[in-house]
């Protein structure tokens, strides 16, 4: 049979977009796309049985960076699993912006809490590869996570570490602090799109402000003078969280907006009091 017509089948069988049922091809084929235009071997019955598993779990609504176990997050492909957080590309907004603050041999220190897959620190510490980056989450299974994407693409200039926030990094102080936390409020209508993800990794107290409200009070004491903290919220809160930073006397507090338009990221200069 040609694949175009299996595709055809697939379709009307699970009632999927195509382009959901090309990705799961081209996965268990392993071929890119185009290659589905050529591909002339018959497939084989564990081919088949492996792409309707995988086209059942979809139908169900398991993301596929689950089903696949990796996702694809600046110049790498992460390894991901159900105890991570999937890496968006709006988060690439913060790789983007440190990039800009440093040279290509900048050789400071920068600070990931929350780090889940790994997914800043190490698109950081490839493009800078004279930084010395720390690499924060409290949860074991996403620190293993993070290190078996380290070890993946052999960066050693990289901590991987369990802590909850700053508990284990008493007397260290960062030129960037930056974090990607949990910002959802528990009733927030969206986390019924989100229900394979883990719940620790997007929902915060407080209205979802707990998290980022715990990291602007503690982050000053761990940033060098000159140093920037770098915190990823929702799309709404780009003004409150603003708010808490001033309070804090944190600098030069600024939000900036991703490709979509929205407010993404806020950034601040620590502040001048603390010292």
């Amino acid at each position: 049979m040609a694949l175009s017509t299996l595709i055809q089948e697939l379709q009307k069988q699970y009632q999927l977009d195509k382009r959901e049922i090309e990705v799961v091809m081209t996965y268990v084929l392993k071929i890119n796309t185009a290659g589905l235009f050529i591909y002339d071997k018959e497939l084989q019955q564990p081919q088949l049985d492996t792409i309707h598993q995988l086209l059942e779990k979809r139908q169900q609504g398991i993301p596929f960076a689950y089903l696949t176990g990796t996702k694809d997050f600046w110049s790498l492909s992460l390894n991901v699993n159900e105890y991570t957080l999937i890496p968006r590309p709006e988060t690439e907004l913060i790789v983007e912006y440190v990039l800009e603050k440093t040279p290509s041999d900048f050789d400071g220190s920068i600070l990931d809490l929350g780090t889940g897959t790994g997914a800043i620190a190490l698109s950081l510490a490839l493009e800078r590869p004279k930084a010395n980056i720390f690499a924060i989450d409290q949860c074991s299974k996403c620190v293993a996570t993070a290190m078996s994407n380290k070890d993946k693409y052999q960066l050693t200039n990289v901590t991987v570490l369990q802590s909850n926030w700053f508990e284990n990094l008493t007397g260290k102080r960062f030129d960037f602090v930056i974090s990607n936390p949990p910002y959802i409020a528990k009733d927030d209508c969206h986390l019924s799109n989100l229900q394979f993800e883990p719940r620790s990794a997007l929902v915060a107290d407080k209205k979802g402000y707990s998290d980022l409200e715990h990291i602007i009070n503690h982050a000053k004491h761990h940033m060098t003078k000159t140093a920037q903290l770098i915190l990823e919220h929702g799309y709404n809160q780009s003004e409150v969280v603003q708010q808490k930073l001033k309070s804090n006397c944190y600098l030069n507090v600024k939000s900036h907006r991703d490709l979509a338009g929205i407010q993404r990221i806020t950034t601040a200069d620590a502040p001048k009091s603390c010292y």
